[in-house]
């Protein structure tokens, strides 16, 4: 015995009751079938609406049209595929006189007696169950509608009824006698022992569905819908949730309960009571394997998936009276109840002085006009100071039968909601530690749920990359992050760009920017930006560990590194401004990272690709302390300095630094020395002396107010009669056995930059070409230094730094 149930999604049109046909046909060749079907797609909401208009007084037959019009178009295109359903025709025309005719009464009394609601209401069901039998029929099977007498319910209720099981077990079984392949059932309702019709309450034809299949001992029951089955999240807001294979009782119903719209929670409890699985399948993909829930899972799943229910409202009472007041908690669960309101989550502070329940937005009005009435004497008394209401809240519900031999879960559960800046106001979570509720404002809830999927559903070390400056090293940047795909999905790590920026516009993707075409997307979408915007975009993604790259040379920019820090982001700079403002700053900086768990790394500032500042504090940590520093800083300056040493004029070697984009776009930022006083500031600040920018004593290659008011185009011959003068200074050291070389020193605490004759022979003699070398004396390394030697320049080799320092970032998934 098999029991299937077709919700609304999966009979939105004639298509989608051919699909079911051939799923139950298929079905029915095997064993018996027990079909339960939903109305059409969006027809109980239709009669909702008809009711609330005849209440209202207000036209309802434009509504009633519109449910005729669809019905009667479904049995009409199936009549010109040659497959005539007479039973439903004849329903349809009856139908349609009925509900008008109490519909008519409903305005006349001005409201709608909970019997007439069931009965209008459940006629959605009643079409569609009739239009599914005769499509069978006509296919040629042996198909039987029943109505549901043959559910009798087992209260009084008119629409939240249950069902009586033990009583169903004959009646449906008498219903299957005979040649009887297929039995057709209208979900969502019963009838008593007076034929009156007593729904199951909202999307109650699964639990229709879930009693028949206890009823009868079915093998299995499964509910088909438009969707594979449970998710991991919400698909439609974690694009990567993963459809869930299997699931435990509990778990369903944890997820059902709060917002994953799959299967009714209300349905669950009679297949675990006789148990029996349940299959949530996908109508139009019959053939992938959906999410079976059953009592045999594999293991116990320390997270299973994570659900979220908006339009909550929670409402707080409080007040030093109700400490130690036996029964309170009993008073507010009654006067609850008495108004048919469900009560969502509970919790109570340990000091008893206040408890916080959560119920639908669409229900709190009630709820906290009857609590005032029942604590009416604790608050005109002072016992209770305050019934508040907060609406507009969500529920995110982290489910897992193995959360509780697991430690550490609700921490980053608590930690990747924190990292999403979002504020967490009510915690519940049950003895059974299946699953912890948390209730936050619901415009972050999106942000929260994408946060805490990637905490607990990721297992690649992930990176989420915003990339500002996309000049020559941003964009060698981003082509090797394409070249390293390959590389870092091996090694279990996924880079992820989520927005790329210059200096006008920014290019945000929807998931991530397409790296194979991001300038011209860049071009034609980007937007002009400013720093909020980037700040949005870590609450849109609900990204959990965020860097900004900074490929910039901006100062305002890197003035904004504290906010960003603050804010959840990592911070891999290339540009040097942040390190070489003022020492307040740059502690600042530091105690921000700290403080929020963030990482501000910053390799490239001094020696591009070179392993600089990683060595630096190395040797500090270690307890090394440093006695000398030698270093050449710049490999534009190396390599015009090399040149220099061949006899290069000094105007022709600048212009050949340039074309080999060796310097800055204007290089009169690199010959005023001026960009080596910062890499030598930071060198001197990782060592622990505390010197501002200004105690730098800078020799210029050429005078800061050179050529001040020419353009860049003109700027080489404008150098030419400089040519002679640095000719003379090279015959000179060459005479001494010397080079020239632009150095940066630090001698007992004192920093300087200049044009340096340094021996051939010593370390710095032999750099040249665009290498950097640092020399570095130490407590440790003495007499013989430690030397750092390599190229300091060029996009390539500074976007490698970059990339090195990004990969220091990638967040750690959970071991679970």
């Amino acid at each position: 015995m098999l029991i299937h149930k077709y919700g609304g999604s999966s009979l939105a049109s004639v298509e989608g009751f051919l699909a079911a046909a051939g799923i139950i046909s298929k079905a029915s060749d095997e064993e018996t079938v027990v079909v339960v079907l939903s109305a059409m797609y969006g027809i109980t909401d239709l009669l909702e609406q008809a009711i609330d208009a005849a209440i209202e007084g207000r036209d309802f037959k434009q509504v009633l049209g519109t449910i005729n019009d669809r019905e009667r178009g479904a049995i009409e295109q199936l009549a010109d595929a040659g497959m005539n359903c007479l039973q439903a025709k004849d329903f349809l025309q009856e139908q349609h006189h009925h509900l008008q005719s109490r519909l008519e009464g409903v305005t006349l009394l001005e409201q709608c007696p909970p019997r007439v609601r069931a009965e209008i209401l459940s006629s959605g069901e009643g079409f569609s169950s009739r239009l599914m039998s005769g499509l069978l029929r006509a296919q040629g099977y042996q198909a039987r509608w029943s109505d549901t007498h043959v559910l009798p319910p087992a209260n009084d209720s008119y629409t939240d009824s249950l069902v009586d099981i033990k009583s169903a077990t004959p009646l449906l079984k008498q219903a299957l006698e005979g040649e009887c392949a297929i039995l057709v059932l209208p979900g969502f309702y019963g009838r008593n022992a007076e034929g009156r019709v007593q729904l199951m309450g909202r999307n109650g034809s699964d639990y229709s569905a879930a009693a028949v299949a206890a009823a009868l001992g079915a093998r299995s029951c499964q509910i088909w819908k438009d969707v594979d089955g449970f998710f991991s999240a919400d698909p439609a807001i974690v694009a990567s949730a993963k459809c869930l294979h299997e699931a435990s009782y509990e778990e369903a119903m944890e997820l059902s309960f709060f917002g994953a719209k799959v299967i009714s929670a209300k349905a669950l409890t009679p297949l675990m009571s006789a148990g029996i699985p349940c299959e949530i399948r996908n109508t139009y993909h019959p053939s992938r394997p959906g999410t079976l829930i059953h009592a045999d899972t594999d293991k116990p799943t320390v997270v299973r998936g994570i659900s979220h229910l908006d339009h909550v409202a929670s409402i707080t009472l409080q007040g030093g009276g109700m400490r130690g007041r036996v029964g309170v908690a009993r008073r507010v669960m009654e006067a609850l109840a008495n108004q048919s309101i469900s009560v969502l989550l509970i919790v109570q502070s340990s000091s008893e002085y206040s408890i916080t329940l959560c119920v639908r937005s669409s229900e709190a009005r009630r709820a906290r006009a009857a609590l005032a009435e029942t604590f009416h004497f604790e608050v005109l008394h002072g016992l209770i100071t305050a019934i508040k209401v907060r609406d507009n809240r969500s529920v995110i519900t982290l489910v897992g039968d193995g959360m509780n031999h697991y430690r550490g879960i609700a921490a980053r559960f608590l930690s990747a909601i924190s990292t999403a800046r979002v504020n967490v106001e009510v915690i519940a979570q049950g003895a059974n530690e299946c699953a912890i509720a948390v209730v936050v404002e619901q415009g972050s809830a999106q942000a929260a749920l994408r946060a805490c999927h990637t905490a607990f559903f990721s297992h690649t070390s992930h990176m989420d990359v915003i990339l500002l400056g996309c000049g020559n090293v941003g964009a060698a940047l981003l082509e090797q992050f394409q070249k390293q795909g390959n590389m870092l999905s091996a090694d279990n790590r996924a880079l992820h760009v989520r927005a790329i920026a210059n200096s006008r516009r920014i290019l945000v993707g929807n998931d991530r920017v397409n790296l194979g075409n991001w300038r011209k997307d860049l071009e034609q979408q980007g937007k002009p930006w400013n720093i909020d915007d980037v700040f949005a975009i870590r609450e849109q993604l609900g990204l959990l560990n965020p860097t900004i790259i900074d490929c910039t040379t901006d100062e305002g920019l890197a003035g904004e590194y504290t906010r960003f820090l603050a804010n959840g982001f990592n911070v891999v700079a290339a540009n040097k401004k942040a390190n070489t403002e003022s020492m307040e700053y740059y502690r600042e900086l530091r105690v921000t990272a700290a403080r929020c768990f963030r990482k501000f790394m910053y390799e490239t500032n001094v020696g591009a690709g070179l392993p600089v500042i990683d060595t630096l504090q190395g040797l500090i940590r270690s307890g090394d302390e440093l006695r000398s520093f030698g270093g050449i800083l710049s490999g534009s300056l190396s390599m015009i300095f090399g040149l220099l040493e061949d006899d290069v004029s000094f105007s022709a070697a600048v212009e050949k630094a340039m074309k080999l984009g060796f310097t800055e776009p204007d290089p009169r930022d690199d010959l005023s020395g001026m960009d080596v006083a910062r890499k030598l500031l930071i060198v001197a600040r990782e060592v622990g002396l505390e010197l501002e920018l200004s105690d730098i004593e800078v020799e210029p290659v050429i005078d800061s107010t050179f050529a001040g008011g020419i353009k860049r185009d003109q700027l080489i011959n404008d150098l030419q009669p400089l040519d002679e003068a640095f000719s003379r200074r090279v015959e000179q050291a060459r005479i001494a056995g010397k080079v020239l070389r632009y150095v940066g020193r630090i001698e007992d605490g004192h920093c300087s930059v200049c044009i340096d004759e340094v021996p051939s022979e010593q370390p710095l003699g032999a750099i040249r070409d665009g290498e950097n070398a640092l020399v570095l004396h130490t407590r440790y390394y003495q007499p013989i230094p430690l030397v750092l030697r390599g190229y300091g320049a060029g996009a390539e080799v500074t976007a490698a730094g970059v990339f090195g320092d990004l990969l220091r970032t990638a967040w750690r998934p959970l071991d679970l």
